[in-house]
């Protein structure tokens, strides 16, 4: 009988968190936090134990980027990692989460929009008036 040898996988490169920072815009001091709150997991270590990260830290830190842009809360974005990478999915609490962030965003902006109309009134009664600076009374 002939042995099958299959073709050995290539050694994938694993860098330190200073190039995963460098390539990612990332902070150092953030990318630590990160794996001290669990959020993202290095590969393994050095002999000097730097921490050592593969390529899928990169599609890690874009999705926590995003998340935390939303201001999605920690535990939520761990939640959110963890099922991706155990394939499980929780679609339905992330939707609901992005779903309630939208309406927060949307409520934002209307406030905004109010008061836009407000500051564009007063300066409408201003302009009005000639621009001319207000009295001064005495007692001031």
């Amino acid at each position: 009988m002939v042995a099958l040898q299959l073709p050995e996988e290539p050694a994938k490169e694993l860098q330190k968190i200073g190039a995963v920072a460098t390539r990612s815009g990332v902070s150092v001091k953030t990318i630590r936090f990160y794996c001290d709150q669990g959020l993202l997991q290095p590969a393994g270590r050095s002999e000097g134990r730097y921490r050592l990260f593969d390529e899928s830290v990169d599609s890690d830190l874009a999705l926590i980027r995003t998340l935390r842009g939303l201001d999605i809360p920690l535990p939520t974005v761990t939640a959110v990692l963890e099922a991706r990478r155990s394939g499980v999915c929780t679609c339905n609490n992330l939707q609901a989460t992005i779903r309630s962030k939208a309406g927060e965003i949307q409520q934002r902006i209307a406030d905004l929009q109010s008061l836009h109309a407000e500051l564009n009134g007063l300066l409408s009664t201003w302009q009005r008036c000639g621009g001319r600076p207000a009295q001064v009374s005495a007692g001031n």
